[in-house]
């Protein structure tokens, strides 16, 4: 019988499926490794994007475009790494961690970069211009991590590849106009033919008070509704005790108020003093700002002007930047101030866990002359925004004997919310009055 060569045979076939296995083998782990791998590394990507996002979130909300504030930067960095690096009182607790969360993010000064332009020159704290600065970039790169499964493909005295991986991470934030304008319910009287072109007549510094009767005129403001006819004092104390109303437009109508007695313990929550204690429910949900430092003519401010960040002629006298770094309380009755009554002030380890510039606010500009006309009660239009600085507590009726100055509600106009140079940079933005928030842009 012949047998041709091209008939496989028994011998022939022998061990082609381990041959096959083998191979099948191979290409499973590689394939395995490579989901494992790039798996676990997409992991520490994505834990190392969202500290950087904070980062960069956290150091725009310190930007000071065209305010000449040399410690901006500083200011910047030091919050772009609380969240790794911590800080003080209870607010400061968050880490950001990566690789799996075994790690913390420690975000170095030189991984904090500033530039005017979003694809400009970025330099460090020192180095940037504090007054120009409008962008903060944060970028970190996390090194040795090992390559795990994909080593196993590694052949005996072949270097197929590394050991180890690093990952790098960026982000970019700036301050950018909100959807939404949020102001309290106070009412900045414009000067007759003001508009936004020169402050509406108003001037930076210049103090305003809180008007009882019906006539208003240029430096006062009156309390405001912004629901005419259904608002009224309960719905205006809500707006102080939480964060003021939202979703407003110039032209939108507001109906007066007037001064309102009972809205003593809403304003006066924001200085971290509270009527009745913690259980009164107003107040549960009204954090204090960093300090309730008050100023007044007759106390500790003579010149009645620029209490936000001014000097005053009296010895340890603190102006509001100041006293805000101290996380200064109330001084207290003594030698004026409100009677204490049901009153009790908030400590410094309080105002540490408020809210900061909860005094400084945006605060609607509109005519009030159009609430002098009769039949009177008129609603007026917003026409533009203020940025306000709250002065004072206060307590209608029930001041102690020769300290009328706690009698009324003050504010210190600083300038328009729409302007850079305002301090409420930070809560406008020119042409809109919006609120400016911090925003990723790479």
């Amino acid at each position: 019988m012949i047998i041709s060569p091209l008939r496989p045979t028994r011998s022939r076939q022998r061990g082609a499926v381990a041959l096959i296995f083998g191979l099948t083998l191979v290409m499973m782990i590689a394939f395995a490794g490579l989901a494992l791998d790039l798996g676990r590394f997409f992991v520490v990507k994505s834990e190392l994007q969202n500290a950087m996002d904070a980062c960069a979130l956290s150091a725009a909300s310190q930007l000071r475009p065209g305010q000449n504030n040399p410690a901006a930067l500083t200011k910047a960095v030091a919050y772009g790494q609380v969240f790794s690096k911590g800080g003080t009182g209870p607010l400061f607790v968050i880490r950001n961690r990566a690789n799996f969360q075994s790690e913390v993010v420690d975000i170095a000064d030189a991984d904090i970069t500033f530039s005017n332009e979003i694809n400009g020159n970025y330099q460090d704290k020192d180095t940037a211009n504090y007054n120009t600065a409008q962008y903060a970039k944060c970028s970190y790169t996390m090194s040795g991590l090992p390559v795990l499964f994909m080593h196993v493909l590694r052949l005996q005295g072949e270097d197929t590849g590394p050991t180890t991986q690093r990952i790098y991470a960026m982000a970019a934030a700036t301050l950018g106009a909100s959807s939404k304008t949020c102001a309290i319910p106070v009412g900045v009287c414009m000067g007759a033919g003001g508009s936004e072109a020169n402050n509406f007549l108003l001037t930076a510094g210049q103090w305003l008070s809180a008007k009882s009767g019906s006539s208003y005129g240029t430096g006062n403001f009156g309390w405001i509704d912004f629901s005419p006819p259904n608002g009224g004092a309960s719905e205006i104390a809500d707006l102080l005790t939480g964060s003021g109303q939202c979703d407003l437009k110039v032209g939108a109508p507001v109906g007066q108020q007037g001064q309102k007695t009972s809205l003593d313990v809403a304003w006066n929550s924001r200085f971290g003093w509270y009527k009745g204690g913690s259980g009164n429910p107003q107040l549960s949900t009204a954090p204090p700002d960093f300090t309730g430092y008050a100023y007044s003519v007759g106390t500790n401010w003579p010149s009645g002007a620029n209490a936000y960040k001014g000097t005053s002629v009296v010895s340890g006298a603190l102006n509001y930047e100041d006293a805000t770094n101290a996380y200064t309380p109330y001084q207290g009755d003594t030698p004026k101030g409100i009677k204490s009554g049901s009153y009790s002030a908030s400590t410094v380890a309080q105002h540490m866990t408020g809210r900061k510039n909860r005094r400084i606010a945006v605060a609607p500009v509109i005519d009030c002359a159009v609430w002098n006309t009769p039949p009177g009660n008129q609603n007026p239009p917003i026409q533009g925004w203020a940025c306000v600085l709250m002065l004072n507590p206060f307590a209608i009726g029930n001041p102690k004997a020769g300290d009328e100055a706690w009698d009324t509600a003050m504010v210190e106009f600083l300038g328009l919310a729409g302007k850079p140079g305002s301090p409420c940079a930070t809560t406008g933005e020119v042409g809109t009055g919006g609120a400016l928030v911090p925003q990723l842009v790479q």
